[in-house]
């Protein structure tokens, strides 16, 4: 990874790393081996789901993926500034449009993961999302809450299930896929995706490719097409972005994709309408999808066609 990039990465995700990330106290270096492996059980990765082909005979997946956030991390932190708010609102009113013309320009699908206020805001925005047939809808909290904050399981269950009848309403399909607010988990979410059957997660950074979750060593059946920070925009373009300028951004983006598609795996991108929205990102997006294009043998799709293919080819029910 590029250093500046990488610095620049730490230097926005450094507030929303836990305490004990910033101070001196290390609780962990006094735990027994049996303590170690207890702590890091409840949430692993398992086998590997990279299938030996592709649909078609193509050698990489790509899915392009939106977290369509908008107002809803404000409104859930009760920022209700009309100056914040509008530069979130750019997203549904501006980037969304723009994305969804540059997708119907090259007849691509994608995954659009929406908390369900998002959609309450905008009553716009899911029917516009759907018009094509191409693309999917995800669940990406009720109010982009943040999980490990939420205070119990029940609270937690409470705001999934909430957003899932939401969608489900407003859609005619219960969502399939799940990422979670902020990328976070808490102890509780992976027994909740279970229980609300979802067919995939999408939060987790353990492979850049498909692989099964395994917890406290048993294997869970949810497909994970995993996403990472060095595959978003936000850290980089957002508020409080260090980059001059996003060719930057997407030439790693694009050597991330040369990667995947020697080793024949994966490529999911997690990009923010509010954010990628603006039109110089949508310039180099656009520059990139013609760069995927015109490399043989890729398959784009949404999350939901690749945990589907991967899961059937695997045997897993």
């Amino acid at each position: 990874m590029n250093r500046s990039l990488g610095l620049a990465a730490l230097c926005i995700i450094a507030p929303f790393l836990p305490a004990s990330a910033q101070t001196p106290r290390q609780p962990g270096t006094t735990w027994t081996d049996e303590q170690l492996l207890k702590a890091v059980a409840p949430v692993r990765a398992g086998r590997k789901l990279t299938p030996r082909t592709w649909p078609n005979g193509a050698r990489v997946a790509v899915s392009i993926t939106f977290d369509d956030d908008n107002e809803s991390y404000l409104l859930a932190a009760g920022d209700t500034s009309p100056t914040t708010l509008s530069a979130a609102e750019y997203g549904a009113k501006t980037g969304l449009p723009r994305i969804l013309r540059l997708f119907d320009k090259y007849q691509l699908p994608s995954t659009f993961f929406i908390p369900a206020v998002s959609a309450l805001l905008h009553p716009e925005m899911i029917p516009a999302i759907m018009k094509s047939g191409r693309h999917e809808i995800g669940v990406h909290g009720w109010i982009h809450e943040f999980p490990p904050a939420t205070g119990s399981a029940a609270e937690e269950e409470r705001l999934m299930n909430k957003a899932i009848e939401y969608l489900t309403a407003q859609t005619g399909k219960r969502p399939v896929g799940y990422r979670a607010p902020a990328w976070a988990f808490s102890p509780h979410t992976l027994g909740l995706v279970r229980k609300a059957g979802f067919l995939y997660e999408s939060s987790l950074q353990s492979m850049d490719e498909p692989y099964e979750i395994v917890s406290n060593g048993e294997p869970t059946g949810l497909v994970e097409l995993g996403i990472d920070w060095t595959l978003t925009e936000t850290p980089y373009l957002g508020r409080s972005g260090a980059l001059p300028s996003p060719q930057q951004l997407f030439q790693l983006f694009r050597e991330e994709f040369d990667g995947a598609y020697a080793e024949r795996t994966m490529f999911v991108l997690t990009l923010h309408p509010h954010v990628v929205g603006h039109r110089a990102p949508m310039k180099h997006l656009e520059q990139l999808i013609l760069y995927m294009k015109s490399k043989p043998g890729v398959w784009f799709a949404t999350t939901e066609q690749i945990a589907r293919y991967v899961k059937e080819q695997a045997g897993m029910k």
